[in-house]
């Protein structure tokens, strides 16, 4: 039986609903994809959310959320991004997170997958970092689960993107969770945010896969960011209990203001 999961990243949200962040109304954008995920994909099982919620890190945007994601809240699963609160965060959407030592993380097992998110957010910095703790906690859940495929999912992306400037602000302590990961043959796919476009790269048996944000593009190869004019998206995943996978990024057109 396939399990289809959902995953949209880097909402940066904001209290103010008219506010932008590079030209782009993150409220608005984020509208549009909800009603495309409600009319093509309701049936999805997991909706997750990996990472920068709140632009503005104010409890009242993560309230916001919550309001606006409605109906997909019991299948809802969330995880920190550089931009966030983590403990807002935490007191808005205390049921669909583990706290992890501090960390907002979670683990679960869904259409027999095993799903695992990790808190990658490193306070202070745009970079990311798991820390000792969380990676011993990984390590933990991947031996006690070692023959369901499993998914990994964080902000930060742990391989180089090739994009200079976004590879300087990627996972600090990196090369343990690729260790881990190269040991670990039932992870599938690891799949992150952060970057603001979609990339597949594949290296050393770990494949990651990353998607466009809700809001702003960023344009690849660039020495500095630039925003891209390509539509917000986010990825879908068919997962099958034999292990393989299918995965798509889906586009949705905003349409000009008046």
């Amino acid at each position: 039986m396939t399990t289809r999961i959902v995953q949209v990243t880097d909402l940066h949200l904001m209290a103010d609903p008219r506010a932008e962040l590079k030209g782009v109304c993150t409220r608005t954008t984020l509208q549009a994809v909800l009603d495309i995920l409600r009319r093509d994909f309701g049936s999805a099982e997991r909706l997750i959310i990996t990472g920068d919620l709140a632009h503005d890190e104010l409890r009242e945007t993560y309230v916001a959320l919550r309001e606006l994601l409605g109906d997909w809240l019991p299948r809802l699963r969330l995880i920190p991004g550089n931009h966030e609160n983590r403990d807002f965060m935490r007191q808005v959407f205390s049921d669909r997170l583990t706290v992890v030592d501090g960390r907002n993380a979670f683990a679960e097992s869904v259409g027999g997958w095993r799903i695992i998110g990790l808190d990658s957010q490193w306070p202070g910095e745009v970079r990311g970092q798991l820390g000792l703790p969380q990676q011993e906690w990984l390590t933990h859940e991947l031996a006690a689960e070692s023959l369901q495929p499993t998914a990994i999912f964080l902000h930060h992306p742990p391989l180089q993107v090739g994009t200079g400037w976004l590879d300087e602000i990627g996972l600090a302590d990196a090369e343990a969770l690729l260790d881990l990961l190269r040991r670990s043959e039932q992870v599938k796919f690891v799949c992150c945010g952060h970057i603001h476009h979609e990339m597949t790269i594949s290296q050393r048996d770990v494949l990651l896969l990353t998607t466009p944000s809700t809001s702003v593009q960023f344009l690849p190869d660039t020495e500095m960011l630039v925003p891209d004019s390509v539509p917000p998206g986010f990825r879908i995943f068919d997962l099958e209990s034999d292990g393989s996978f299918r995965t798509r990024v889906v586009r949705v057109p905003i349409s000009p203001r008046s």
